[in-house]
């Protein structure tokens, strides 16, 4: 049976995704439990009826789909979306179709947008046989590379060495950086820092200036609420990190509003962790202004210690990313959105919305 999650189940739900996911997701369990309770029960849009459903045998809990619901405008007018996440079921009943009679319910839902921006490829395959559209564009994701071996170390040995071997090969990475950095910077070939200057990004500079945002169909409807919570949630991230598998240590909330000559270009949300890797969870920019503000985040980064930037490829970016030097894969969690207003999937496919990794379940 199939029924809407309640808050008695959160127990039963980390342990089912301890069990699935093998433990080998670099999060406590005692992490779990309250993680969930405040993503699906207690952020500000918790909606119940969208609620995170819970397949049911009995007393037994096993099978789970999260649901984040966000607010935003299509054409001027307010939806509700749906942000599908963590779908996980016991191996017990792993041949008996769980997972798409999870999917199917949720799509049937009174939202008018679902979606998933952390989807396999098995999952994603699940979605476009119950009439979800993958956005191709959106399954890419970038890196500029500002450290190599810095980078390389981050990549390639992670969090998998002793204590010992870990500082030895912190301050070794630095070194060859530092010795390496000229030749580095010539094959690198970073962009110039562009004339513009950064202040911190609060949920009101937000609020502010995501208006002014042009030829976007599909927009958040952020409230002040909500943006302080979602800030916070990001931020929190330093302390425990991702529940991907061998997900790799994130840092805190790095948020920057980007001006030139008194004029908002946009802004960029991100994790940074010096010496590791600064992951971008939202570039927002004015037509004609995401290079400046790619530019921007390059050296912010750069001059915050990072190793790297890492990104998805967001249909708006495709075209000032090309001018500029950097790694492109397809991966990184597949994005499907499914709804039965064509018009609204049509505004994501052609990059007439602003739907990011800050508004889905990826971060």
């Amino acid at each position: 049976m199939i029924r809407a999650l309640e808050r008695d189940d959160l127990e039963d739900v980390a342990r089912l995704y301890n069990l699935v996911m093998r433990s080998g997701v670099g999060v406590p369990p005692r992490f779990l439990e309250p993680f969930f309770r405040r993503t699906l029960f207690d952020h500000p849009w918790a909606d119940p009826e969208i609620p995170s459903l819970a397949y049911v045998d009995g007393s037994r809990l096993l099978g789970f789909l999260g649901s984040n619901v966000r607010r935003m405008t299509f054409d001027g007018r307010p939806i509700r979306v749906g942000c599908a996440a963590h779908l996980v079921t016991h191996p017990s009943v792993r041949d008996t179709a769980v997972g798409p009679q999870l999917v199917r319910r949720y799509l049937g839902g009174p939202q008018e947008l679902t979606m998933t921006d952390g989807a396999s490829e098995t999952v994603r395959r699940m979605w476009e046989a119950l009439r979800g559209q993958t956005v191709h564009t959106a399954c890419f994701v970038f890196v500029i590379v500002l450290r190599p071996w810095q980078f390389v170390r981050e990549i390639g040995l992670g969090g998998r060495l002793g204590r010992r071997g870990e500082l030895l090969s912190v301050s070794m990475m630095r070194a060859l950086d530092v010795a390496t950095g000229p030749i580095a910077g010539n094959v690198l070939a970073l962009p110039e820092r562009p004339s513009t200057r950064v202040e911190e990004l609060t949920p009101s500079a937000v609020l502010e200036h995501l208006p002014g945002l042009e030829g976007r169909r599909l927009l958040p409807d952020y409230d002040a609420s909500y943006l302080s919570w979602l800030f916070a949630e990001v931020d929190r991230l330093r302390q425990w990190g991702s529940l991907w598998p061998r997900g790799i240590r994130r840092g805190g909330l790095f948020a920057q509003l980007v001006t030139s000559n008194d004029r908002i270009e946009g802004w960029y949300v991100c994790n940074l962790r010096p010496g590791g890797i600064c992951r971008v969870v939202q570039i927002a920019a004015r037509k004609r202004s995401a290079g400046a503000v790619i530019d921007t985040l390059v050296h912010e980064a750069l001059r915050s210690g990072a190793a790297a930037v890492y990104g998805r490829m967001e249909p708006d970016l495709v075209g000032p990313l090309s001018e500029r030097r950097c790694l492109v894969r397809y991966g990184g969690g597949r994005m499907v959105v499914h709804s039965n207003a064509r018009e609204i999937v049509d505004a994501i496919v052609s990059g007439e919305a602003l739907l990011t990794r800050l508004d889905g379940e990826w971060w």
